[in-house]
């Protein structure tokens, strides 16, 4: 038997490894080594370098006959869009979040021109094979789709790209990670009209060896395609409303929102992304300023569109530590979305790889909740701090197997935003 560092388990199935692999590392607050430093993103030494005008232009879609038709696209999926500044200093900001700034994924694109890798500091990609290899790569899904995919994006982890840091809790790290990648891609590619499908099945092995990848040190966690079939009643060159999120830099203000915004924003989120697996996840409200909505937890019915109270008198801030950042953040925010999922749901269909799947499904759904939060003109933080223990009472769900994956702080930003230089020339930007 293998070491439970040493993640996926392929020697094993029925979740076996999973549940062992989670009880040591997935569910109690690791040991941080705040000293240790994150891996670097990776280069691909001698590849050609292909560079994307810089900054991106006006975002109107995507056309992936070209490098250049990808660059907005790219720039806001993975690339820098702000230059913060701070009492730590001067920070680059991203358009989606990451566990401890780890930023473990690695971006590769397949289009008509050829397989590329995404340099997100100097925004570029380096050309990896000049061949069309889309049916080739599409033929390692497990669903594929019918007709050759007009662009894929495939994401890979870093296996050690912040264990230095977080130890065997950085395996789950990386999986959220891969969904908020899945997460945002979809939503620009929803926006530009194209229709996204989310692959978490697939050939690892003969994808690893197309894109040349050393698999001992990193893998494939997630492949997304796109066309050439488009969205009913979209069109494929104007976007008309451009998927962003909205950080609260500088804090939560005390103040609340309004019940209706929440079902606005959990409405939005919710609603089902193509995937080739079901994770069942589904979101609870810890409310503590929400007018309309009694302090405590609430579970959103999908299906009717309400919240049905739970768990009374809990609120955010009893999710984190005393005394830690969280603590604060969760005191200072109006809610707090949780995604809840279910372990036991997956592994006798998936095995050990449903771990994995299942942590990628709630980081799509906490992206997806933080771009419909700004939608709705509040500011969304995704947190992986909170004690699972305590969350879970919240949720009151017998079924032991149910567990908090995620949660997501909403609210009001303080009105004293630390200055910040937006790097995209985009309109309705953040």
């Amino acid at each position: 038997m293998t070491s439970t560092n040493e993640y996926p388990f392929r020697a094993e199935t029925g979740g076996r490894a999973a549940r062992r692999f989670h009880a040591e590392y997935g569910s109690p607050l690791p040991t941080m080594d705040l000293t240790a430093r994150n891996t670097a993103a990776k280069v691909h030494r001698g590849a050609e370098v292909l560079p994307l005008s810089y900054p991106p232009p006006m975002w109107n879609g995507v056309d992936p006959s070209s490098a250049e038709g990808l660059n907005t696209l790219l720039a806001l999926l993975y690339g820098g869009n702000r230059i913060e500044w701070s009492r730590g200093g001067v920070g680059l900001g991203r358009s989606v979040p990451s566990g401890g700034g780890a930023y473990p994924g690695e971006v590769y694109v397949a289009a008509e021109f050829g397989l590329c890798h995404y340099l997100p500091g100097p925004h570029a990609l380096e050309l990896l094979r000049p061949d069309d290899l889309r049916s080739d790569l599409a033929g390692c899904l497990s669903r594929a789709p019918e007709s050759r995919p007009e662009l894929l994006l495939l994401f890979t982890s870093r296996h050690d790209s912040n264990l230095a840091r977080y130890g065997g809790f950085g395996h789950r790290l990386q999986a959220l990670d891969t969904g908020v990648l899945a997460g945002q891609s979809s939503a620009l590619l929803e926006a530009a009209g194209l229709r996204p499908r989310v692959h978490g099945l697939f050939d690892d092995d003969r994808l690893g060896k197309y894109l040349g990848l050393d698999q001992t040190a990193e893998t494939v966690r997630a492949v997304v395609t796109a066309g050439p079939d488009v969205l009913s009643g979209a069109t494929t060159a104007v976007i008309t409303r451009m998927p962003r999120r909205h950080t609260p830099r500088s804090g939560f203000a005390i103040a609340e929102i309004d019940r209706a915004q929440v079902l606005a924003v959990l409405d939005e989120a919710t609603e089902a992304v193509e995937a080739d697996f079901t994770s069942g996840a589904e979101v609870h409200c810890v409310a503590g300023r929400v007018s309309g909505l009694s302090v405590g937890c609430h579970r959103f019915d999908g299906a009717s569109g309400e919240l049905a109270p739970g768990l009374p008198g809990v609120t955010p801030r009893e999710l984190f530590a005393a005394g830690s950042f969280g603590e604060l953040a969760g005191f200072e925010a109006a809610c707090a979305l949780l995604v809840v999922g279910d372990y036991e749901h997956g592994y006798a269909t998936h095995g050990d790889l449903w771990y994995r799947l299942l942590n990628s499904s709630a980081g799509i759904l906490g992206q997806r909740i933080a771009l419909a939060a700004t939608g709705t003109g509040l500011a969304a933080g995704i947190r992986c701090d909170f004690i699972v223990e305590q969350a879970d009472r919240m949720i009151r769900d017998e079924d032991q197997d149910r567990s908090v994956l995620l949660t997501v702080l909403i609210g009001h930003e303080r009105q004293v935003p630390a200055p910040t230089y937006s790097l995209l020339p985009i309109e309705d930007r953040r």
